[in-house]
This record gives structure tokens, C-alpha cells and sequence, in this order.
């Protein structure tokens, strides 16, 4: 398997710091073989493509849609255009009011995030102020609009490197649309408010209005059309429907295109075609005839399945089939198929790379709602939510792992010194401090502060082991090595993100 990382069992012998290291270990060796979302720390490692190209590939892809670029880049000659990147980089972060450094840091990606992936929403703050786009970021707010508009098939293409600002005719369409789905009254002015674009970036917002409009027991939507523009309405109103339907067909994996095109009818055979009858027949369990039937339009039985299945994560909280499906794909007849399903995996994400992104609440939400009945159509999916979900994970261990060993570090030590201030620790734990006569409030502050930082790192180191025990004892039970820790990492993600706020204050 050349370029396939290939981890053995953890060595669990040893002290629990030394345990702690080994586990450390691990993960920068899940991180530096590309498994998980490694955030780079300067320009350097951003560009790095050994650890990055899946990054970069998804940056890049995100820029091309923003207009920053002219063209996709093929992912296999992608190292070639890393210049050109950087410049669409720059063009952005002038654009965003963001540092311009030419590469991608948390603040960069996430901004990026916002504006492209549907399934982001605002930091108000970032984008507007008393009511209004900030004159700022008005270029790459204007650029996303314009993006989710030619998504939606309400504009006519998407932005390009020579942009001009949009103007307020630019949403007459997307207005009307609010209108006609009844989410909004006709005296609603649309406008670069907080209120419209809310609704123009809320996909799923969007799929649960569409779904209130569908008629009992018709094959019909209720619709506000007027009289005299009946007909122009009813087109537009496809229009949406079916890019709608075709934006959620393609974040859970279908292999459809988001041009914004106006293809309401459809030909046996094409790719909306072939999405709506797999749609259909996996998703909702219908015969080969009838799915095939439905795919011949848009309907509201669609909008119905989409928008019972993106109910809150709470709703879900007691039918969670993760632990079934995972069994499906990596325990089959009491064999682990670990060697084969996760080089695909790690295939497919090397291929499909610009998609990682984006589509994981769809996709788990299906996987939870519909169990095993649909693993055989989402496997490749899974993989894309499984290593979203492993990343968060990860970064969530990472933010605090190496603050407690640390800490338990200086436990075994007996000692910790601040300036002008020395904490000694004894074997049953107590603290005695010792201090300069002279010392000043500020030091003395920064010295309770280090020590509190200590104690919640060594409190944290506590329950670590803990967790650790427990996963390196699962680590001999099934599947082996970094494929385990990917698959524990994932199982753990709830209980580790509750550790995540303490996890931020020791490692800041």
C-alpha cells in the first residue's frame, strides 16, 4: 500500500505520563499522514502538500466558486499552482477585512467557510453592523451572494475575477421567491440585510419552508401566484425548486452539478435523473418503477423526506445508529474489513477532496434516521463524515494534550516557578507558594493564574487517563491500530467536546 500510513498497536506500558506521550504520538501521526484536518501555524506548513492537499484542494475550490480564480485546478497538477492560490488568497482577505497574509489560518477559513458551505451560518459580527453589510467586507459578502443566488438558479452565473458590486434589483428574484412560498409578505423589501441574506444563506431554512407549502395528500405545491404573472412564476418557482432539490442531492453525495441551470424537466438517464431515482429508491425505500417514476420531476414528497430528515441533532439523541453502521462497514460475518474499506476511504478522500467539507450534517442525519438501510448508497459519504467528525476530535485532544502532560510533568517534578513566585507540591497534592517580598499585583496575578491553568490541566490529565485506560484497552479488540484510533476518536467525539472549553483555557 505505498503512501498508505500504517500504524501498529500503542504501547501501553509504562507510567500514565508516559502513556499520555505515546498517545500524543499517535495523533501527530494521524495528523501529519493527512487523516484529519491538521491547521497550519504559518505560511509555511499551509502550503506544505504533503500534510495539506486536501486542504489546499478545498480552499482552492472555494475561491474558484467565490470568483478569485478563473478556473478549478486539477487536484493531481494542484502543487503547480500554488502561486496563483496564494495571490486568490490575498485578493480574499483584502477583501474580508481579514490579515492579509496570503495563507490560510483559522481566521481565513473560516471566513471562506461562511460565505461558500451551506451548512455554515453568520458570525454577525464579522459581516455586518447597524442593519448593513460593513463597507469593508462588502466586495466578498457581495461575491457570496451573488454565489448562493447562481446556486439557487436566481442568477444567471456565478461571480468572476472582475466583479461590481450587486445592486438591490439583483435580489428581485429571491424576494419574489419569499413571496410566492408565502415565507414572507408581498411588502417585504428585500435588501443586503441581515434579515434577507439570513434567509438567502439558510439552505435548510429554506428546504423546511418548501416543505410547509406542500399540499396534503397532492402532488402540488401551495404557491402565492398573482393572475397576471402566473406563468412567470410558476417558472421561477421550478427554477428554485429543482436547484433546491439539487443542492441537497449533492451535499449527501449525489453526483450532480450546482450551475444554477434551469433543467425543471428532465431526461431519462441524466444526472438529476439518475439522483432523484437513487433518491428515491435508497432513501425512501420505493420499488425500481415508482422511484423511477418520481424522478421525472421535483416533487413534494421530495421536500418532505429532506426536511423530516434535517431535524435538530437533539432529536436525535436516543436513535443514534453510528455504532451499527460502523460494524456494516468494517465488520462483515465476524471479519474486520479494515484493510480494504479504509484504503478506499483514504482514496476517495484523496480524490474527492473539495467535498470533505461540506455536507456532514446531511449525512449523518440520514445515517441516523434510516440506520442500515441505506449504508450501501452512503459508504463513501460515511467516510466524509467520519473523518470531519474524526478532525474534530482530534483537534479537540490536540488543543489540550500537551498541556497535560505537561502538567502531570511538573506534579512529578514537585515544582513550578513564575516569576518572583515558586509553587511546591507535595505527594498528597498540597500547594505551598512562596514568594518575592517584592513582588508586584501583576506578577502576582500572572503567578495564581499559571497556577490555576496547572491545577484545571492536571484535572483534565485525570480524567484523560482515565479515557485512555479505556481506549487502549478497546485498541486490542477489533480493528487495529490507526484505524482504531480513527474510529475511537469518532465514537468519543461527544464526551471530548465537553472537555473542550477547559481544553481551550489550559492551552491558550
Amino acid at each position: 500500500m505505498s503512501g498508505f500510513p500504517v500504524y501498529t498497536l500503542a504501547e501501553t506500558s509504562g507510567t500514565e505520563i508516559e502513556q499520555l506521550g505515546d498517545f500524543e504520538d499517535i495523533l501527530k501521526g494521524v495528523e501529519n499522514n493527512g487523516f484529519a484536518n491538521k491547521v497550519p501555524e504559518n505560511k509555511s506548513e499551509a502550503f506544505d502538500m504533503t500534510h495539506q492537499k486536501i486542504r489546499i484542494q478545498t480552499i482552492a475550490g472555494r475561491l474558484y466558486l467565490l470568483g478569485y480564480l478563473r478556473r478549478k485546478f486539477n487536484p493531481k497538477r494542484i502543487h503547480r499552482k500554488i502561486e496563483k492560490i496564494k495571490e486568490a488568497v490575498l485578493a480574499f482577505q483584502k477583501d474580508a477585512n481579514l490579515t492579509q497574509d496570503s495563507w490560510v489560518g483559522n481566521e481565513t477559513w473560516y471566513a471562506l467557510d461562511e460565505l461558500v458551505s451551506f451548512e455554515s451560518t453568520f458570525t454577525h459580527e464579522k459581516w455586518f453592523v447597524d442593519g448593513h453589510i460593513k463597507p469593508e467586507v462588502k466586495n466578498a459578502m457581495h461575491r457570496a451572494i451573488q454565489l448562493r443566488l447562481w446556486c439557487l438558479g436566481l442568477f444567471s452565473r456565478k461571480p468572476r475575477p472582475k466583479f461590481k458590486l450587486l445592486t438591490r434589483k439583483s435580489l428581485f428574484a429571491f424576494t419574489r421567491i419569499l413571496h410566492i412560498f408565502l415565507m414572507r409578505k408581498k411588502s417585504f423589501a428585500g435588501d443586503f440585510n441581515p434579515e434577507t441574506l439570513g434567509l438567502l444563506f439558510n439552505q435548510e431554512g429554506l428546504v423546511h419552508a418548501i416543505k410547509k407549502r406542500c399540499m396534503v395528500r397532492k402532488n402540488s405545491f401551495k404557491l402565492n401566484l398573482s393572475v397576471e404573472n402566473k406563468d412567470e412564476y410558476e417558472i421561477l418557482s421550478k427554477v428554485f425548486l429543482v436547484n433546491c432539490a439539487k443542492i441537497e442531492l449533492w451535499l449527501l453525495g449525489f453526483e450532480v452539478r450546482i450551475d444554477g441551470r434551469k433543467n425543471y424537466d428532465y431526461a431519462y438517464g441524466s444526472d438529476i435523473w439518475n439522483a432523484l431515482a437513487k433518491f428515491h429508491r435508497e432513501f425512501e425505500g420505493r420499488s425500481t418503477h415508482k422511484a423511477e417514476e418520481l424522478a421525472r420531476h421535483v416533487t413534494p414528497k421530495l421536500f418532505v423526506s429532506l426536511g423530516n430528515a434535517l431535524k435538530s441533532e437533539e432529536a436525535y439523541k436516543d436513535d443514534d445508529a453510528s455504532e451499527e453502521i460502523a460494524q456494516e462497514l468494517f465488520i462483515k460475518d465476524n471479519v474486520v474489513q479494515t484493510t480494504s474499506n479504509i484504503e478506499y476511504a483514504w482514496n476517495y478522500i484523496k480524490e474527492k477532496g473539495m467535498r470533505l467539507w461540506d455536507g456532514l450534517k446531511r449525512v449523518w442525519r440520514w445515517i441516523k434516521k434510516i440506520g442500515r438501510k441505506v449504508v450501501a448508497f452512503v459508504q463513501n459519504n460515511l467516510f466524509k463524515a467520519f473523518y470531519r467528525f474524526v478532525s474534530k476530535s482530534l483537534k479537540i485532544v490536540m488543543k489540550g494534550i500537551g498541556a497535560i502532560v505537561k502538567s502531570v510533568a511538573i506534579y512529578v517534578k514537585g515544582g513550578m516557578v513564575t516569576k518572583d513566585m515558586f509553587f511546591k507540591f507535595s505527594k498528597d497534592f498540597d500547594t505551598s507558594v512562596y514568594t518575592n517580598e517584592n513582588i508586584s499585583v501583576t506578577d502576582s496575578e500572572a503567578g495564581s493564574l499559571a497556577l490555576l491553568k496547572q491545577t484545571t490541566a492536571f484535572k483534565l490529565g485525570c480524567k484523560m487517563v482515565g479515557y485512555l485506560f479505556f481506549f487502549f484497552k478497546n485498541l486490542t479488540l477489533g480493528l487495529f491500530g490507526w484505524a482504531k484510533i480513527l474510529f475511537s476518536l469518532l465514537k468519543s467525539y461527544k464526551e471530548l467536546r465537553v472537555l473542550y472549553h477547559d481544553f481551550k483555557f489550559i492551552a491558550s
